[in-house]
């Protein structure tokens, strides 16, 4: 063995399909790694709730771990991922606390305001103010918005108006310019 770097190829098709024949083994045929190991509702429950009292009492990191397991364990639950969202979004984390919010949100039948707002914080304090905006846009679908809710978009379409004002302006690219 040499000490060379040598690049890595890219995996092959019968590596990547035995990924997903262990994968397939692994949840038996069930929806969920939570239904494959036998995990009951209620014990998924019973962790759900210790996750909020953890979170509720500012415990977030620990929290967090618990909402990451939930989510793993019982991937198709929008609630979990909402959860991870809202934790990570207190702990700064806001692009992770933005996937977490889209993820949720794609698995919903009708937009929710709540995370729809908790989206567009996220991507505005990530940077993301396109996708901001999208997240508001979002809630045209939702019926109408309490006051709560309401005096939070408005602030938050305020916020995304001056950040778009204060944003130094993107020249588009000249052709044929001679840059050397």
């Amino acid at each position: 063995m040499t000490s060379e770097t040598v690049a890595a190829e890219p995996t092959a098709p019968s590596t990547m399909t035995s990924a997903f024949d262990g994968l397939r083994e692994l949840l038996d045929g069930k929806p969920t790694l939570a239904a494959a190991r036998g995990i009951s509702r209620d014990a998924l429950d019973s962790i759900y709730g210790v996750a909020h009292e953890l979170y509720a009492n500012g415990h977030h990191a620990e929290a967090l771990r618990s909402f990451e397991m939930l989510c793993l364990y019982e991937h198709e639950n929008p609630r979990h991922w909402q959860a991870l969202g809202v934790c990570r979004q207190v702990l700064q984390d806001y692009a992770g606390a933005a996937e977490a919010l889209a993820f949720a949100a794609g698995q919903l039948d009708a937009p929710d305001a709540e995370l729809q707002v908790n989206l567009a914080e996220c991507l505005i304090a990530a940077g993301a103010l396109d996708a901001a905006a999208d997240a508001l846009g979002g809630l045209a679908g939702a019926p109408p918005l309490d006051e709560a809710h309401a005096g939070r978009v408005r602030v938050l379409e305020d916020q995304l108006r001056q950040l778009r004002s204060t944003a130094p302006p993107t020249a588009p690219p000249t052709k044929g310019a001679d840059h050397g």
